[in-house]
């Protein structure tokens, strides 16, 4: 770690070397070793453009750490200082989807309060994309992972929400397709749960189906074709 801090002195690039090693160290769960990097760079090369990432990573390695407030704090410097920057959602995005993915790990280990604390925690952080920066190429991936944690949640209602809202407003959005799916998991869900009639459900479903069987993605194809099987719908889904 010396030599680096050494061998890059003065070098424009230091900052960014500094991070990915940083980042290797995050990695490998050498924290210690991660914060002295990202500090070394908070003290010494504040006006540097990579200074956003930096504290992106700070941010990260926070969330690894468990320390939400730090997190949260760093997320409104972030937004403060960096408004401007065109990838300020890309780095807010990476830290919703930090939670997300700590949330999946502790759902796969069968922690179900501890999955859903983050998914929660991953909602606040994606909404922030969502409500307080312009609109991106970013905003949609938001709204869908939103979508999703609410699915893991079991709220079906807002994770439809979440998922008509990316459908009607991005419908040339890569994974559109796999939010009109989730529409229509939702429901079956919903369904299967007795919260709503089975034929409520059924008609919601068919028009996914519909949407779906039509879309120049193979993906979303196939997807249709397994819920008209599940449903025993007669439709032509060639």
């Amino acid at each position: 770690m010396k030599k680096l801090l050494s061998e890059f002195s003065g070098n424009r690039y230091k900052p960014r070397a500094i991070h990915n090693t940083a980042w290797e160290y995050r990695k490998a769960g050498r924290y210690d070793k991660a914060d002295q990097l990202y500090q070394y760079v908070v003290d010494n090369q504040s006006g540097n453009e990579d200074m956003m990432w930096v504290k992106t990573g700070i941010a990260r390695l926070n969330i690894a750490l468990g320390n939400d407030a730090a997190v949260e704090k760093t997320i409104d410097i972030l937004i403060a200082d960096f408004n401007d920057h065109p990838e300020l959602p890309t780095a807010i995005f990476m830290l919703g989807e930090e939670y997300y993915n700590k949330a999946f790990q502790y759902e796969n280990q069968g922690q179900e309060a501890e999955a859903k604390e983050h998914f929660r925690k991953a909602i606040s952080v994606l909404k922030r994309i969502i409500q307080e920066l312009p609109a991106s190429d970013t905003t949609p991936q938001g709204y869908c992972s939103v979508a999703l944690c609410y699915y893991h949640l079991a709220e079906y209602e807002k994770a439809i929400d979440y998922c008509k809202k990316t459908v009607d407003n991005w419908p040339h959005y890569n994974y559109a397709w796999y939010a009109q799916f989730l529409i229509a998991d939702c429901y079956e869900k919903l369904a299967n749960s007795g919260r709503i009639p089975t034929a409520d459900a059924a008609a919601q479903i068919r028009q996914a189906c519909e949407r779906l069987a039509n879309h120049s993605d193979p993906r979303a194809v196939e997807a249709a074709r397994n819920l008209s099987k599940r449903w025993n719908f007669n439709q032509n889904q060639e």
